[in-house]
């Protein structure tokens, strides 16, 4: 089939550049801006009937909007998107360089300093697009491409899906390149990011073996060996073998983390020694509280012997922090092998609320009083970054067409940890918009949390119930505990405010010209997707 030589009246089609599974891609050149394109042009099957190709056109509607929203030098840049006829064609950056696909069938496997440059690139691009909510589910060679300067560029999120989105797969289709396809993924489960880094570890051995670790000569023993069998140990992978070991574990709760990868592909890219990954579910221990010196007690005195109790080892988030993660950074460790001896009982006393949400009177507990809480594990470390709880999909429900601004700075009251995101509407002149923010606040100890939680909401709440002018519910079923405030006025708002563990949520919703029930009704909703994201991590 030969294509149009001008798309849209604007993108003028000059040479073609290649073929994959998902299309044509082409050399293009942007009519209006005067600037070189690259142009993929998708291949509908002739025997689709007329809702399967407007299936496929949403598609591809989608893979822009998911790339479109994520800014990354990392990730290819997607212009536009346009329709011929019935075929959508996507507009995107062009890359001076060629697909790592062709560049194996060409040089063969890559040494494991330059692989693991290369994986460096896509854990960070992935990290990106996972913070967006954006999973990509097709990373292979041929969705990677290596520039001409040797930066790697992950390409074609034609198959991403956006968290929240409801499918376009037909039921019981396989999305995917079976070879690099996560296992649970192959078992028709949803997959998480963890699924990604499965195919990124797939990858890598790629890239290094020449072959995927998992391909055979049949579809179904491929699929079998993804779901049954362990990877061969690679030969040539040098320091990349525990990297990609661990990326290719099957349980995915077990798999290396995001954060754990891109250290270990930073010091094998450096020319470094990889330090080994920790095995699953491994914390460093802290040191324990120095013990006082001899010469500082008074002759004469008696020192009761002191037994060092080493803390209670905690489960670390999935998703570290760096400027673009989540969580606790778990170090990777070198050296002789940590043993624990021992193990403290760690009793947690949760407050009951009285009926009018304020703290029970009496004397202190251990658990209401922050220097017991200081001692025991908190869940959040730092708050996560709070644009990534909210999936594009799910923001554009309550803000359409809208832009995304996050602030990381310490909260300014407080000084307290802080991250902040806020949706409104892209056209910086419309107003009345509507606008949703989110604010996290992480206190260094749950018990502190609980205060300040109970501190704002006696400040929210009125002082006579009901009270009209000032709107205010607990909310049951929402964290640890919960309430909602409302402003009546022109500027009407809606405030959701939830705790949990020592992490305090703030959800607020806003729009010119709605109910103040429907205002109430969003504001929830986004709270509580931003719970389940919350819970997912933690």
């Amino acid at each position: 089939m030969t294509a149009p030589r001008v798309l849209a009246g604007r993108y003028r089609l000059v040479e073609r550049l290649g073929q994959g599974a998902m299309g044509v891609v082409w050399r293009g050149r942007d009519e209006a801006l005067g600037r070189e394109v690259a142009v993929k042009e998708l291949l509908l099957p002739a025997h689709l009937d007329a809702a399967d190709r407007e299936h496929a056109a949403r598609r591809a509607f989608r893979e822009a909007r998911a790339a479109a929203a994520l800014d990354h030098e990392s990730i290819v840049t997607v212009h536009d998107v346009v329709m011929d006829g019935d075929r959508p064609c996507i507009v995107m950056d062009l890359l001076p360089g060629r697909s790592l696909d062709a560049v194996l069938a060409d040089r063969g496997a890559l040494p494991p300093v330059q692989a693991a440059r290369v994986g460096l690139d896509v854990v960070r691009a992935l990290r990106a697009a996972h913070e967006r909510g954006v999973q990509h589910r097709d990373v292979k060679p041929a969705n990677i491409f290596l520039r001409d300067d040797g930066r790697a560029v992950l390409t074609d999120f034609g198959i991403a899906a956006l968290e929240g989105d409801a499918t376009l797969t037909q039921e019981g289709s396989l999305i995917g390149s079976p070879a690099y396809m996560a296992p649970e993924r192959v078992r028709h489960e949803r997959g998480g990011p963890e699924s990604d880094l499965w195919s990124l570890g797939a990858t890598l051995y790629a890239l290094v073996e020449g072959r995927p670790p998992f391909a055979r000569s049949t579809l179904m023993g491929t699929l079998s060996a993804v779901l049954t069998q362990e990877p061969v140990p690679p030969s040539a992978a040098g320091p990349l073998t525990p990297v990609i070991m661990r990326l290719l574990v099957k349980d995915p709760a077990a798999r290396l983390p995001a954060g754990d990868a891109e250290n270990a592909l930073l010091a094998v890219a450096s020319g470094k020694e990889a330090p080994p990954p920790p095995p699953p579910g491994f914390s460093p221990v802290p040191p324990s509280p120095p013990v006082p010196r001899a010469s500082t007690v008074p002759p004469g005195s008696t020192v009761p012997p002191v037994t060092t109790v080493p803390p209670v080892p905690t489960m670390p988030p999935r998703r570290p922090p760096s400027g673009r993660g989540r969580g606790v950074v778990v170090p990777l460790v070198t050296g002789a092998v940590v043993t624990l001896v021992a193990v403290v009982a760690v009793v947690a006393v949760v407050l009951s609320t009285r009926g009018d949400g304020n703290p029970p009177s009496g004397p202190a507990s251990p658990g209401r009083t922050g220097t017991a809480a200081a001692s025991g594990p908190v869940r959040f470390a730092k708050p996560p970054p709070a644009c990534g709880l909210i999936t594009a999909d799910q923001a554009a429900r309550l803000v359409p067409a809208f832009s995304s601004h996050a602030d990381a700075s310490d909260d300014y009251s407080t000084g307290l940890p802080k991250s902040e995101c806020r949706w409104s509407v892209a056209d910086p002149g419309a107003r009345g918009e509507p606008e949703l923010g989110v604010t996290l606040i992480a206190d260094r100890a749950t018990a502190a949390a609980q205060t300040r939680f109970q501190k704002e909401r006696r400040t929210a709440a009125p002082l006579r119930t009901p009270d009209p002018e000032r709107p205010f519910r607990d909310i049951p079923g929402l964290g640890d505990e919960a309430y909602g405030s409302d402003r009546l006025s022109d500027d009407a708002r809606a405030t959701v405010v939830f705790r949990l563990g020592n992490l305090t949520a703030e959800i607020e919703y806003q729009a010119d010209g709605r109910a103040i029930g429907s205002l109430r009704e969003n504001a929830l909703q986004a709270a509580r997707w931003v719970e389940a994201a919350l819970k997912r991590q933690g």
